[in-house]
């Protein structure tokens, strides 16, 4: 049978102490963050792709400079390096006193994100992704590490979304009728889990799911994490002065004490 307190230790009233305060979010019901790519976000573009970056009613329009010579290294899903524009800031959760606390490699949390499909108004081939990472300046695909959500487009045709991992995609056929891509992907013990996703219609409807086999550990469990929204080009496709994307991206992360 357990031992239960006659008296606070604290103040000496009866009955134990008070239980604690319901305090923080609720955990039924949680919501997702919503990216203003032009309020807290650092923008880190080495090669001075990005012209203007605006927000309105939650979407963010990014208009490009040219890009000539098509690279995969613009590209986030084939070749090695990384060189295209991408913003950051610091991946936190909140606590039960609504008081951010940065992760780091080491910890056990989740990250849940969600692209949107959103027409541009004139289109280059693009991937977009929405994941975590431990070197967000990183130049090449094993030093940013990344493991979230993408959306990818030609530049006529339909989108398609899926998960990432570091180099390489699983994507959902592509689809005229992709509303949103949601990803959930778990990390613990210094490594990444596999991502999954699944692709909705703007009734929420079924589409299509997958995962993206990750499996990747960090090179270490101590280095702090950021949240990512990068901008690519879909393979080596070049981009034309003036032709821009739209995005339009979510998400929540969580972090779990283990017992």
């Amino acid at each position: 049978m357990g031992i239960v307190r006659a008296f606070d230790p604290d103040t000496g009233a009866s009955g134990g102490p008070a239980p604690a305060a319901a305090t923080g979010a609720d955990l039924s019901a949680l919501g997702f963050e919503a990216v203003d790519l032009t309020d807290g976000w650092t923008l880190y573009d080495p090669d001075s792709l990005v012209d203007s970056v605006s927000h309105s009613s939650g979407t963010n329009t990014v208009t490009m400079n040219a890009l000539g010579t098509g690279s995969n290294d613009y590209a986030f899903t084939v070749g090695g390096n990384l060189r295209m524009p991408r913003w950051y800031k610091n991946l936190s959760a909140l606590d039960s006193n609504n008081s951010e606390v940065r992760l780091n490699t080491g910890n056990t949390y989740s990250l849940h994100t969600i692209t949107q499909f959103l027409e541009p108004d004139d289109r280059f081939a693009t991937e977009i992704v929405m994941a975590s990472s431990p070197d967000p300046t990183g130049l090449t695909q094993t030093a940013c590490d990344l493991c979230g959500g993408i959306l990818k487009y030609p530049a006529s045709g339909n989108p398609q979304g899926g998960a990432f991992g570091v180099n390489n995609s699983a994507l959902g056929s592509a689809s005229a009728s992709l509303h949103q891509t949601l990803v959930v992907t778990s990390f613990a013990a210094g490594r990444m889990n596999t991502p999954t996703y699944i692709n909705v219609d703007s009734s929420g409807g079924f589409l299509t799911s997958g995962q993206r086999a990750t499996n990747q550990n960090y090179t270490n469990t101590s280095t702090d994490l950021s949240v990512v929204v990068g901008l690519g080009t879909s393979g080596s496709a070049t981009i034309t002065a003036g032709e821009d994307a739209k995005i339009k991206v979510f998400f929540r992360v969580i972090k779990f004490s283990t017992p």
